[in-house]
């Protein structure tokens, strides 16, 4: 999967955070965790070492959200 593929499994909310819609399991170089559907990450929330928040909108700005 290409990175700014993930964007497909989160919807951008207004207030800033992001919402899972379909479940999929995040890997990165330190963990692999599973990630639900309905999961919420709001900036600051760390998930395997990555700031999800930030990193979806840091692909966002370069991909479209």
């Amino acid at each position: 999967m290409a990175k700014h593929e993930i964007l497909g499994y989160f919807e951008h909310r207004r207030d800033g955070a992001w919402v899972c819609v379909r479940p999929f399991t995040l890997t990165t170089r330190d963990a692999s965790i599973d990630i639900r559907q309905g999961m919420r990450f709001d900036y600051g929330k760390r998930v395997a070492g990555l700031d999800l928040a930030e990193y979806l909108e840091q692909l966002g700005s370069q991909f479209g959200s």
